[in-house]
């Protein structure tokens, strides 16, 4: 899929009542795709962004339906334009190239080859430096606790860990074998990547630059490639470090790559890392870190959303009670 431009797109036309029935075949395939998608039944009057409440990757479903069904390319800011389900209807009914049914979803699609060019891991002593050096002042102030290594499979798999502070992937990088840390890859939000230094150590130390705004898709596709080419990619499912040392919900985009790719996951529990370095803990010389590995979540005859829960819950059980949101 070709990228949309990121600004100065096409706003959709103001749809008056009087054509809200023009576009019965846009409109029923709409209706049709999204019930089944969400499972729910909706209205021509609906708003996909506020009525509605899409996920991102519900996003990109319908974003990739509407591709591929009417021909018509739309980035997801486009989406909240559009102030019901039929004004989008009738905008697809005057803008659309063609119409056809689609079988194919962009998930099936993850496994097929795509042109992504890994970073290569050429300044890797450069990573290994940094993460050692991270350890190494860390364990000043904590002691840090590690179990389970046992538990990272040879091949591709998942770390996925809870996200307590901004030292988790340099502390779960460093206590990682040579080899495996050649062979794991982490990814870094394209916004936080800024400047042309920056962009070249990433590119050459196993760092996935995504941009999660404007090619989400193609941000999903890139991690895809990363495990269908045997690497291991380091992930942190709350999608955010916590702001109080609870566990949050988890995003699921890694358990569909799971899914389709039978890819397994090593989930991760991190305890005693929220907000490290604090005057509380620098008062504390005894505070402890633990990073525990935990068993294979194996993939094969599993929904995402089983393969989410189980990664949850293996870390919910692996943490001390204070750093538990009972959800």
């Amino acid at each position: 899929m070709k990228n949309s431009p990121k600004t100065d797109f096409a706003k959709p036309p103001t749809v008056s009542s009087q054509s809200l029935n023009l576009a019965d075949l846009e409109y029923l395939a709409l209706k049709n795709f999204l019930e089944s998608l969400l499972g729910i039944s909706v209205q021509s009057s609906e708003q996909l962004n506020k009525d509605i409440l899409l996920d991102s990757l519900s996003k990109i479903s319908v974003i990739d339906f509407i591709e591929k069904t009417f021909g018509v390319a739309l980035i997801d800011k486009q989406l909240a334009e559009f102030s019901s389900i039929q004004e989008l209807a009738n905008y697809l009914s005057q803008h659309k190239k063609f119409y056809r049914k689609e079988e194919i979803s962009w998930i099936t699609e993850l496994k097929n080859k795509w042109n992504f060019q890994i970073p290569k891991s050429s300044f890797l002593f450069l990573l290994k430096l940094i993460v050692f050096t991270v350890q190494k002042a860390t364990s000043i102030s904590h002691t840090i606790e590690v179990k389970g290594l046992e538990h990272i499979p040879e091949g591709p798999c998942f770390l996925a860990s809870n996200h307590q502070s901004k030292l988790d992937a340099f502390l779960i990088l460093s206590y990682l074998d040579k080899q495996t840390i050649r062979d794991t890859y982490a990814y870094a939000k394209k916004q936080h990547i800024k400047g042309f230094l920056r962009r070249y150590l990433a590119s050459r130390c196993n760092v996935i630059v995504v941009d999660l705004n404007y090619e989400l898709k193609e941000s999903i596709q890139k991690l895809a490639e990363v495990v269908k080419q045997g690497k291991k990619v380091l992930i942190f499912p709350e999608g955010t470090r916590s702001l109080t040392g609870e566990l949050g919900l988890f995003k699921k985009t890694y358990a569909i790559l799971s899914a389709e790719l039978s890819i397994p996951v090593v989930p991760i529990a991190i305890s005693g890392a929220f907000n490290p370095g604090s005057k509380r803990d620098k008062k504390d010389k005894n505070s402890k870190i633990t990073l525990e590995f935990l068993p294979v979540i194996h993939s094969k005859g599993l929904y995402p959303d089983q393969i989410n829960h189980s990664v949850r819950q293996s870390i919910l059980n692996n943490l001390p009670i204070y750093s538990v949101n009972a959800l």
